[in-house]
């Protein structure tokens, strides 16, 4: 009797957090558009002085004019465009005088990882498109380990200044991209073994288990070192908050995304982590030559601190419309030596570890784990209130009936 006491206030207890975290996402989101705005008020106070104001033209280009003339005197332009990078979409605001000559520029917003960024301000990028003239396309060689990164801010420099060009010379260079432009042979790539994990692991064949490790050799050749393709908690921020939408440079990290949060749906299983995970393999590689072994049984604080740091991360990525600037997994570091110090350190821990103990990583820190423990119970959740409205339902009727 005591045991269902319990075991009827944890499940209470879990409901209400659900519903929690789901309301905390929500709040961050609405938080962090307040701040969106606010970042852009603060822009125009930034460029505007006193005796100037600001008129809009369109959406997304103002003039400013000299207050203190009846001719309305135009002093610069103001116009805001876009790019997508690898994490995303960033924006640019960008300051031009009446010729057409850009005066300076701004990131009002990011999405991507700000070590690629960081790249691009090392290079002196936005420096050299100071001073410029729109009347052509603005073209500069792309940064060697920022490559998406600083393509994406010479494409929202130009889109921002398309909208003056069309006002000075009746033009516009740059042409509209689909979401189309950004679906790479490696998205089917990932259709295609996704598929094959699921056949695997369905399958009762003799050579299971080596189709497995085969299919996780070629996943982290090929999700691994070749593209650094996998999800984390910044593919499912992204997911979550539409980021997507806008368009990324690399969709395979949410479509295998997608594939497992569908299969976990039908299947209450994760076939991801034991069969398409590049870092799983390269764990369970270092496992083999160290000979590790089991981990002994997960204590609940490595059960319930992933789920507090996905939401904390999903949250921050919400509010400050970045879900890839939280990102707290080792995989850069790992596939591509991408990432700060932090990371760098984790990475070599975990590598470490894995000689002696399976997975440690898998079994402490990863979020997917923590994911799809939240979509197992709410799915339950629904299952079970759907199965008590039924039963209540023909209650109902056979009580009418008698």
């Amino acid at each position: 009797m005591a045991k269902q006491t319990s075991s009827k206030r944890n499940k209470n207890r879990d409901k209400i957090l659900s519903i929690s975290s789901i309301l905390l996402l929500l709040l961050s989101w609405f938080l962090g558009g307040l701040r969106v705005n606010h970042s852009q008020s603060q822009f125009f106070e930034h460029i505007t002085e006193k005796g100037e104001k600001i008129v809009e033209v369109t959406p997304l280009l103002f003039k400013i004019i000299s207050n203190n003339t009846t001719d309305d005197k135009l002093i610069k332009w103001v116009s805001f465009g876009s790019g997508i990078g690898y994490g995303g979409e960033l924006t640019v605001g960008s300051v031009f005088l009446p010729d057409g000559t850009i005066q300076s520029l701004a990131l009002l917003s990011s999405k991507e990882t700000s070590s690629y960024f960081d790249k691009v301000v090392e290079e002196k990028l936005p420096e050299e498109l100071l001073g410029n003239s729109i009347e052509h396309l603005l073209e500069f060689d792309a940064i060697s380990g920022a490559t998406l990164t600083s393509q994406a801010y010479v494409h929202a420099v130009n889109q921002s200044a398309d909208l003056i060009r069309e006002q000075l010379y009746g033009k516009r260079l740059v042409s509209k991209s689909s979401v189309l432009d950004y679906v790479k042979w490696l998205d089917f790539a990932a259709v295609v073994f996704f598929i094959s994990a699921v056949w695997i692991n369905r399958s009762r064949s003799a050579y299971k288990a080596k189709f497995n490790a085969g299919l996780l050799f070629g996943s982290t050749i090929l999700f691994g070192f070749h593209s650094a393709s996998l999800y984390s908690s910044s593919t499912m921020g992204g997911l979550l908050f539409g980021s997507w939408i806008s368009g990324v440079a690399n969709y395979t990290p949410f479509i295998l995304l997608i594939l497992s949060v569908g299969y976990i749906l039908y299947y209450n299983r994760n076939i991801y982590c034991q069969s398409l995970c590049p870092f799983g393999a390269v764990q369970q590689c270092l496992a083999k030559v160290g000979n590790a072994k089991s981990a002994p049984i997960r204590h609940q604080f490595f059960i319930w601190f992933p789920r507090v740091l996905l939401l904390t991360t999903l949250c921050m990525g919400a509010y400050f419309r970045s879900p890839a600037e939280f990102i707290y997994e080792p995989f850069g570091i790992a596939f591509g030596m991408i990432g700060g110090m932090y990371l760098f350190v984790l990475t070599v821990m975990i590598l470490l570890t894995s000689l002696v103990v399976r997975r440690p990583w898998c079994q402490s820190l990863c979020p997917i784990n923590a994911m799809t423990d939240f979509i197992v119970f709410n799915k339950n959740w629904v299952k079970q209130i759907r199965n008590n409205a039924t039963k209540k339902h023909k209650s109902s009727k056979k009580e009418k009936g008698e």
